[in-house]
């Protein structure tokens, strides 16, 4: 009886995922940003004025801290991984420089031109590089304005969580390959949508420690859910008309200029982009 031919090793064994240390640094640094901004909801002395940790006097500092070197890791790790080229690391430095000066540029309201540059590149190369640019010209800006306090490593976090999310978009729009207008048209509801989320998330830095109303203030074990009501009274009656004013900003911003910008952005993310040959191919 004829015996089939045993399978090449290599055929038989698939290939070992590589490691990604760039991808564990990625999820320590939502998890430091996640702990940062909730901690004070589930440790109630943390709200006592006289707690250390009262309006982040002690963890602001450390917060800080934490981001800029899990940034710095993140980018030495995706450069020796090979998921961050000098090219891209380039592009990184010139974006976030831009948007830094572009914040300095106050319009009524408090609105800025900020937040389309940092969409933009994000939304073109990827997740991470979306995090570190959103987080780098936050800081750069806080440099260029004099804006260091314990507000900044939040702000950072929320212009980096504004960045991922934007560069998860990208990804979408090229698995589903789609066009100029189609790719304008999600760039532009997505710069809206941030308009109204970033000051929601930023707002909850400081929001345990605001005496504003029997209504509209934090109350340590409320529970969730009247917490949550607390809150959203509290974004309607403070925030949300400045916040409508960053949407439309936004919008009217991305509407102009994105569409020449992002094609920019796009020739030069696939005029420098290359894969590796398999061995032998």
């Amino acid at each position: 009886m004829a015996v089939s031919p045993a399978l090449p090793r290599a055929a038989a064994r698939p290939a070992a995922a590589r490691f990604d240390p760039g991808a564990l640094v990625f999820v320590l640094l939502n998890v430091l940003g996640l702990f940062a901004y909730l901690h004070p909801f589930f440790a109630p002395g943390a709200v006592d004025e006289g707690s250390a940790w009262f309006a982040h006097q002690a963890d602001a500092p450390v917060v800080f801290a934490g981001i800029a070197a899990l940034c710095l890791v993140l980018v030495v790790a995706d450069l020796a991984s090979g998921g961050l080229d000098s090219k891209r690391l380039a592009v990184l430095g010139v974006l976030s420089a831009l948007a830094a000066v572009l914040r300095t540029i106050t319009l009524p309201a408090g609105a800025n031109l900020y937040f389309f540059l940092v969409i933009l590149g994000a939304f073109t190369f990827g997740a991470r590089l979306g995090f570190l640019l959103g987080a780098l010209s936050f800081f750069l800006s806080a440099v260029v304005t004099g804006g260091f306090g314990p507000w900044l490593p939040f702000q950072m976090f929320a212009a980096g969580w504004m960045g991922a999310s934007a560069g998860l978009l990208g990804r979408f729009a090229d698995a589903r390959e789609l066009g100029p207008r189609p790719r304008l048209a999600l760039v532009i509801a997505f710069g809206s949508a941030w308009g109204l989320l970033y000051g929601a998330i930023t707002n909850l830095w400081a929001w345990p420690w605001i005496v504003a109303g029997p209504d509209i203030s934090y109350q340590a074990g409320a529970g969730p859910l009247e917490t949550l009501r607390r809150y959203w009274n509290y974004y309607l009656l403070t925030s949300l008309g400045w916040d409508l004013f960053r949407t439309i900003c936004n919008a009217v911003v991305l509407a102009a200029v994105g569409g020449p910008i992002l094609r920019a952005l796009l020739r030069f993310r696939e005029r420098f982009s290359f894969e590796r040959a398999a061995p032998g191919g």
